[in-house]
């Protein structure tokens, strides 16, 4: 049962991403816009301009999060159309299984995270050697693991809101989160702080043995899972009229 359930979440996948291929056309730039903006501000973490830093920091507690958003016309429509909650009235009518659901977007969610974090990363990096940053391909990818543990994290946070929040609401939700990383990224500073230069460190000094990786992966696995627990319990009461 439970493995059909996974066959059948693949389905759903592979409908959305058919129809919204074109999309990944627009992930790939943004995330190579991003990348190279990244690159830079993080180059600048490793020298003496410390009004760069908070941007830095506010850069990758802002956009490293999307690496687990897929573009598509569901998530440019839903403030306009609530196209979310549309989505889910149109897969209770068939009807399809709420477990079902939430697992087709798991199933989206590590497609994308390990779409758009090979083009954003590889980007980030190879402008890093292209500037004589000096970090071993190990460190690195331990510093980029770190980061994609606090994207799952977050994106825990939106599937929760997505699936049980109209478009408008969401909306401002999310806003009120990206608010939030503008105090921890203010906060940090005021504490001569640096979330970028802090994790760049341990993953020179730890490689894959970092505490903070390994906590950041942990924590944010254990959200997912628990997140879909919780949004699956609502969303079997939601009314979506």
């Amino acid at each position: 049962m439970e493995l059909k359930a996974w066959k059948d979440a693949w389905v759903i996948f592979k409908k959305d991403l058919y129809t919204d291929r074109m999309y990944l056309i627009w992930n790939a730039i943004f995330m190579i816009y991003g990348g190279a903006m990244f690159s830079f501000m993080l180059y600048s973490v490793d020298h003496a301009d410390t009004n760069i830093h908070p941007l830095a920091d506010y850069l990758m507690l802002m956009m490293v999060p999307m690496i687990g958003f897929f573009f598509s016309r569901r998530s440019f429509n839903y403030l306009k159309e609530d196209s979310y909650t549309r989505m889910l009235c149109y897969y209770r009518t068939l009807p399809i299984p709420v477990k079902t659901v939430m697992k087709s977007r798991y199933v989206q969610l590590v497609f994308t995270i390990i779409f758009n974090s090979i083009i954003l990363f590889s980007t980030i990096y190879f402008v890093f050697i292209f500037l004589n940053k000096e970090m071993s391909v190990i460190e690195y990818i331990s510093f980029a693991l770190t980061w994609i543990g606090y994207a799952l994290i977050i994106n825990g946070l939106y599937i929760y809101l997505e699936f049980l929040k109209r478009g408008k609401i969401y909306f401002w939700l999310g806003m009120l989160l990206m608010l939030s990383m503008v105090i921890i990224t203010f906060a940090v500073a005021v504490l001569q702080g640096n979330l970028v230069k802090y994790t760049m460190d341990l993953s020179v000094r730890y490689a894959l043995l970092s505490p903070i990786m390994w906590g950041t992966l942990l924590v944010g696995v254990l959200l997912l899972y628990f997140t879909g627990l919780l949004t699956i319990r609502k969303l079997t009461d939601r009314d979506l009229v």
